[in-house]
């Protein structure tokens, strides 16, 4: 198999480490060679956080190249825009329909939601996935609700997802995650909006 990039990207305090790891250990589970990079920034301070996995046969680089990027899991637009120059036409994009403030700035939404629609990839999955993740009663579930949309995208059984979340996550979160993952591999949507 050719070597799969995933990269997450979001804020400080958004668990991008987490879900991460959970897709790491998933792909390790299912036999792949598996490298992992993390950088944190200043991520106490709610400053952009970034992840990347990558995978296949064998790797020997933890980190990406430009334009080669063929998931991305992204909590925030802004940092969906940020990190765009990894993406290319046959990324998959599931970002959260949501933006962190920013301290001091005044943000033009329509400007940014105008910006993501405009990136060319192969599939964007735009959704405010806090909703999703209220209805199941807890408004941190959102990235393991995408993470369950992700899995619909990438070549690794299910199962794996699911022993990954029971060896990553603390016991008293593995019952109400395993529902939430399962919640957004069955979620309907079409190739723009998510919903």
């Amino acid at each position: 198999m050719n070597i799969v990039s995933v990269l997450f990207v979001g804020v400080g305090g958004d668990g991008i480490i987490t879900a991460s790891n959970i897709v790491a250990q998933a792909c390790m589970l299912a036999g792949y060679d598996v490298k992992k990079s993390e950088i944190h920034g200043m991520s106490q301070r709610g400053g952009s956080v970034s992840a990347s996995v990558r995978f296949g046969d064998k790797v020997y680089s933890p980190t990406d190249k430009l334009g080669s990027v063929k998931y991305m899991l992204a909590t925030e637009k802004i940092e969906m825009l940020r990190w765009v120059r990894y993406l290319n036409r046959g990324s998959v994009v599931v970002v959260n329909d949501r933006i962190v403030p920013i301290i001091g700035q005044t943000i033009d939404e329509d400007r940014i939601d105008n910006m993501v629609e405009q990136v060319q990839t192969k599939t964007l999955v735009k959704r405010k996935f806090l909703v999703d993740s209220e209805k199941l009663g807890n408004p941190r579930l959102s990235n393991t609700i995408m993470l369950g949309v992700l899995s619909n995208f990438l070549e690794i059984d299910e199962k794996y997802f699911h022993d990954a979340i029971d060896l990553i996550l603390p016991e008293k979160l593995r019952t109400i995650n395993q529902s939430a993952f399962s919640y957004g591999k069955n979620l309907i949507y079409d190739n723009t909006s998510g919903e």
